[in-house]
Formats: structure tokens, C-alpha cells, sequence
């Protein structure tokens, strides 16, 4: 068996090997790009691994990302496209070239990894916990709130328009806890959407949105959903802005679709129900669903927390934690490790005798500091164990995060 990077003379066998294991989720682009990728990566490069007579049993696509973690970016290495040779499935080769992907990583100083998942346990199994969730609200269009005011909408047409959005984006990601960074996927996943409108207060770009039509199950091709797949907004005018433009639609449009991380942009709309006629326990109405979004795993644990060194925020007391963490998919981070936490902030210190000790699976690690589930709840469940329950508030100020994380982009 080799594992090395995917040549152009292979690339037939990769394009069936991804197309055969995302059938229907595989992008024509993604197919139409691969030989060029193969020589001028530039969305990513695929790792393959072969077998003796050169056959391609696995690849993966490993891309590199800017991360928002708690305020702060750090660089993330995100697996993406991993596909195995359809004849050899349950060979293990997706676990090897995700461990050697972890190593390959961490030896670089990138301390996390992030995916989307296609089955959630099968990557909880190598260690990657929950992270971020997506939201999806359907009203009618006549049961969302309007403002009357919608004139300082328009579409992103030009260069410049194209500039501002992707700067506004990047403001955007690096304040926002859980957003991406990516020179490649971020202007595809906006503008390869057929319509990105903007809109500006006095020349100054406050936000903007990214949408597409959907048909729906009628007999006149007059009416469609609208999917909203993207929307940013500064503030709370340009946020009615757009549901001004979106309750303005009646005449063609049967449900407005919008992603969001908000789940109380219910108070956006006047009637919330999905239109699903799913009534739970007899008379509650569905609202929204929710989506596990991606996963992330921490990959090389004193590197996290060396580059992660800021408390959320002051804690009552200096004291030295330990993390006993089980990781069976990578012997380096299985055991114990030593946080001195003193004010507002905390260093990766030698074995010290330790204050408090937390137990803990990296998976859930990994939620926990991405904010994804507090240490409470953890606890609460029997998925962690703390030695001393006093110091709970604390361990929680000093790794975890309050605000759940928010990202857009696909990977």
C-alpha cells in the first residue's frame, strides 16, 4: 500500500471514485476543475492511497482554512471528498487516510480539524464531536413582516460590488466565532449562486444575501420557493430590509426557504409554521428544522490551547486543571495534560499536581470548546466527570464558549 498525492495520469480513477461515492452531492465544477486541481491546487489537494498494482483505493481532499475560535483565527485542515473505491469499501482506508491527514496537520502547527459530515458516527468514532448546527425557516411570504422600505437593495453585479461583498464576508468571519476562511470556496459559494443582492445606507454596504429558486410540487410553473442560502446584516434596518423584500414576493413565490444560525428569526414572520403539517404531540406546530452543520476534532491538544490561551472570561480563582482525555485514533492526545488558568487567561504547563481533573472523550472536547454544548450539560449527561463539581463554572469559563458556532461554508 502507498499513500501520496494523486497524479494527473490517475485522475480518471479519482473522478470515479468521488463520483461513485457522493452520486448525487458531486458538483459538475468539481469534476470539470479536477485535472487542473491536480496540478495548480488551488481548492485543495486530493491524498490518495493506492495498492501494489497502482490502483486508487481511497482519496481525500485536504484544505486548508482560516478558523474563528472563540474570537480568534487559527488555521484549521479540513478533510473534504473522502471516497473509497467502491469495490473496496470496509477496508479501513477513509480511517488511514484520515489519521494520516491528523498527522499531517498537526506536524504543520494546525492544532484543529473541521468536516461535513455524510455520517455523523462514523466520524465521532475518530474522534470528531458536534459543532455548529444550521437552521431552516419556510414562511409564506404574505406571513412575513414588512417594513415597506427596500430601496437600498440591488444586485452584486460588477467587480467592485464582488470585492466589497468578499471583504464584508472576511469582517464578518474574523468576528464571528465558528465562521471560515478560504481563498477559493468563498467566492464560489457566494457568486456561483444565480442572485447576490446587497444592501447599502448611504453608499456603505450593510449587508447582503445570496439566493436562489426552487420548484415546487404544483401544476403551474409559476410558483417557486425561494432559498435563501446566505444572509449578513450589520444591524437591524438592513435585516427588515430584506423581509420587506421577501414579504413583497406573494405573486410568485410559496415559501421563502432561509439557512440561519438564528432561532429567533421567528419573530421575523407572523406565522413561523413550516408548512410541513407536521403537528407533534396533536397541536404544536413545526416551526423550523434543525441540521448538525460540521463537525470539528481537536487534533494536537497543547497546540490548541497554546494558540487558544484566552479565557471567555475572568475566573474566581488561579487554579491548574487537567485534561484526561481518551483518544483512540491518535495515541498523542490520549492522556493527561496541565492548563495553569489565572485571570483571564491560561498556559500549557508541565505535569503539576492538579487542582481539579476533567474526563473527558476528545469528541466532546472538541464540542465543548467550539461552544457547541456547555460543560454543564456534559456533565449532566455522564458524558464528562469532573473530580470537584465546585470548579465546574470555572473549567467552563476558562475552555468553553457561550456562542455557538456560525458558519456558511460547504466543505
Amino acid at each position: 500500500m502507498e499513500i501520496r498525492f494523486v497524479q494527473l495520469s490517475e485522475v480518471a480513477q479519482l473522478a470515479r471514485n468521488v463520483v461513485s461515492a457522493f452520486p448525487s452531492k458531486t458538483p459538475d465544477a468539481l469534476l470539470r476543475n479536477m485535472p487542473n486541481e491536480l496540478v495548480h491546487p488551488d481548492e485543495g489537494r486530493y491524498l490518495g492511497c493506492f495498492d501494489d498494482d497502482g490502483t486508487l483505493l481511497g482519496s481525500v481532499l485536504f484544505m486548508d482554512f482560516d478558523l474563528n475560535v472563540r474570537g480568534k483565527m487559527i488555521p484549521m485542515g479540513a478533510p473534504a471528498y473522502v471516497s473509497t473505491h467502491f469495490l473496496h469499501k470496509k477496508e479501513k482506508v477513509a480511517r488511514t487516510l484520515l489519521r494520516v491527514l491528523m498527522g499531517y496537520y498537526a506536524s504543520l502547527g494546525v492544532p484543529i480539524s473541521c468536516l461535513h459530515p455524510f455520517n455523523p458516527a462514523f466520524y465521532n468514532k475518530m474522534g470528531y464531536g458536534y459543532a455548529s448546527e444550521l437552521l431552516l425557516f419556510q414562511p409564506k411570504p404574505c406571513y412575513i413582516r414588512s417594513w415597506g422600505e427596500k430601496s437600498g437593495l440591488s444586485y452584486a453585479e460588477t467587480e467592485e460590488d464582488r470585492k466589497e461583498v468578499l471583504a464584508y464576508y472576511q469582517r464578518w468571519a474574523e468576528r464571528t466565532h465558528g465562521a471560515t476562511v478560504h481563498h477559493f470556496m468563498d467566492p464560489h459559494r457566494i457568486f456561483d449562486m444565480p442572485y447576490v443582492v446587497t444592501c447599502r445606507r448611504d453608499g456603505r454596504l450593510t449587508g447582503y444575501l445570496t439566493f436562489e429558486f426552487v420548484e415546487v410540487d404544483h401544476y403551474t410553473d409559476m410558483y417557486h420557493d425561494l432559498a435563501v442560502r446566505e444572509m449578513l446584516y450589520d444591524d437591524v434596518e438592513t435585516l427588515r430590509t430584506f423581509m420587506t423584500f421577501f414579504a413583497s414576493q406573494t405573486d410568485q413565490i410559496e415559501r421563502v426557504r432561509i439557512y440561519t444560525h438564528d432561532p429567533s428569526l421567528q419573530l421575523m414572520f407572523s406565522n413561523p409554521d413550516s408548512g410541513e403539517n407536521r403537528l407533534h404531540t396533536g397541536c404544536i406546530h413545526e416551526t423550523c428544522r434543525c441540521a448538525l452543520d460540521y463537525m470539528a476534532r481537536i487534533i494536537d491538544i497543547p497546540g490548541y490551547f497554546k494558540l487558544e490561551d484566552h479565557c471567555e472570561g475572568t475566573v474566581s480563582r488561579d487554579f491548574v486543571l487537567e485534561l484526561q482525555v481518551r483518544d483512540s485514533f491518535l495515541p498523542a492526545n490520549n492522556g493527561s495534560f496541565y492548563l495553569k488558568v489565572s485571570g483571564d487567561h491560561l498556559t500549557v504547563c508541565d505535569r503539576a499536581p492538579a487542582d481539579v481533573t476533567l474526563y473527558t472523550d476528545i469528541a466532546d472536547l472538541s464540542s465543548l470548546v467550539m461552544g457547541a454544548t456547555p460543560l454543564k450539560d456534559f456533565l449532566a449527561y455522564g458524558q464528562m466527570s469532573i473530580s470537584d463539581k465546585s470548579f465546574a463554572d470555572d473549567v467552563q469559563k476558562a475552555i468553553g464558549w457561550s456562542e455557538k458556532p456560525k458558519n456558511y461554508t460547504y466543505f
